[in-house]
């Protein structure tokens, strides 16, 4: 099956399911900041887009045809997380005491390592939708290459996924041993993929068990997640999704993880 549908497939299928949740997460933090600027906007409009026409181009058996379709919606991904990254960085400077004070304004102002994260996305996208080597280039070739780079990308959204749980969790004040587990497994998900891209081989046997323990804890963490917001005065209501721990956030560390175990596999196969 893994061979019939091949790496760049799935990791597209793969951007595609982190889409949703990023989407959700997005609207109810943008809601919340009752949408003062209006490219706030532009991720809710755009998310669809690229949902439903990746899936349409994805579900396409021409590969090369598949392939193209992808490309640019996979820009437009990386635009809208860049972009989005530097409004957050802007709303961090605007609060009182600028950078100078960043202690307090990366931790309260708006996160910049979220739309950070959906253009990494976005970069793997475009690295799972590049043209085929022509003959008489192997698909090994194609394969280390989206091996390499996907390692890369979830090296650097690891990196960002640990400080955006650690300052959210800092807030909490950790009273959850469970709050530890994205600040830790993240960093260690970080040194693994880039020792066993360097080739060190208990690294690489390391990656693929670490990425699906990664999997099965974005899913606890979504729980838990779920259970702090129904434990609130008033249980599932809108206020409480918008003041209560981030519902789906969790989830990234499930999605990193699904890529991780995709790059372990079909490493393992070359």
């Amino acid at each position: 099956m893994l061979d019939r549908l091949g790496l760049a497939r799935l990791l597209r299928l793969g951007v595609l399911g982190a889409i949703p949740p990023a989407w959700f997460e997005i609207a109810v933090l943008h809601l919340r900041g009752s949408f003062q600027s209006r490219p706030m906007w532009t991720p809710l409009v755009a998310l669809p887009i690229v949902a439903l026409g990746g899936a349409i181009t994805v579900l396409d058996g021409d590969e090369a045809r598949s392939r193209a379709r992808f490309r640019p919606l996979s820009w437009l991904l990386l635009l809208v997380g860049t972009v989005g990254t530097f409004f957050h960085m802007r709303g961090v400077g605007r609060q009182m005491g600028g950078f100078d004070n960043w202690r307090f304004n990366l931790v309260t102002g708006p996160p910049f390592p979220a739309p950070a994260q959906l253009a990494l996305f976005g970069v793997v996208g475009l690295l799972a939708s590049q043209r085929r080597p022509a003959w008489p280039s192997s698909d090994r070739d194609e394969m280390r290459r989206l091996v390499v780079g996907v390692r890369a990308a979830n090296v650097a959204a690891y990196g960002l996924l640990a400080l955006e749980a650690g300052w959210e969790h800092r807030k909490g004040e950790f009273r959850n041993r469970a709050m530890f587990t994205p600040v830790t497994l993240g960093p260690a998900l970080m040194a693994v993929h880039a020792a066993a891209g360097a080739g060190v081989r208990p690294a690489k046997a390391l990656e693929g068990p670490l990425s699906a323990l990664a999997v099965g804890a974005g899913f606890v963490g979504f729980g838990f997640h779920v259970r702090e917001v129904l434990r609130r005065s008033g249980g599932l209501s809108l206020q409480n999704l918008f003041y209560g721990p981030p519902t789906v956030a969790p989830l990234g560390l499930t999605g990193q993880g699904v890529l991780g175990v995709l790059v372990a596999l079909f490493d393992h196969r070359r």
